[in-house]
């Protein structure tokens, strides 16, 4: 994507989300953008999610699920706070994490102060196959993303979504 098309889809405007707009971009241009952004999250997803799963019997949303435990502290999160910043219904959740409790990478936790709480945590176990997953990921995202922007290219996407996000309400961590 040359930094042409880039400006054409997103201007550079889009700095941050406390910038006005001088020059928005047209309601078909924005849905334009959206249905690439889709396409290439699926395309990427897909295929870096056959990379895990042939190299380490690990799917990608269980990838993302213990990364966001290892950056959380005390390495746990809530049920509800995993459902939301993995775009997950309760149910979807309770999956995930059977499936990584089996496999002995997560546990559930009870919270002492509030017995309906329950934490996702992760294992010693969790922690050393994340560990190996990790450089996996990075390696996929570079091969199938980041060799085709340069870094001016990154920056400029990663501003104008992350200020989508803070002005949609939605964290930037999540």
């Amino acid at each position: 994507m040359t930094k042409e098309t880039i400006e054409a889809i997103a201007p550079a405007s889009t700095a941050s989300a406390n910038t006005s707009h001088e020059e928005s971009c047209s309601p078909s241009e924005a849905l334009d953008l959206w249905a690439i952004m889709l396409r290439v999250t699926n395309m990427i997803h897909a295929r870096v999610s056959e990379e895990l799963v042939g190299r380490l019997d690990i799917t990608l949303e269980e990838v993302e699920l213990l990364m966001r435990l290892s950056r959380e502290p005390g390495e746990r999160l809530r049920m509800i706070e995993v459902s939301r910043s993995l775009l997950l219904s309760k149910s979807g959740v309770t999956r995930l994490v059977d499936r990584l409790e089996q496999r002995g990478l997560v546990e559930r936790a009870a919270c002492a102060e509030d017995r309906r709480v329950v934490y996702a945590k992760l294992t010693a176990s969790g922690r050393k196959v994340f560990g190996e997953a990790d450089p996996l990921l990075l390696a996929a995202v570079a091969e199938h993303l980041a060799r085709h922007l340069d870094a001016h290219e990154i920056a400029t996407m990663r501003e104008g979504l992350l200020a989508t996000l803070a002005a949609e309400g939605g964290a930037a961590n999540e």
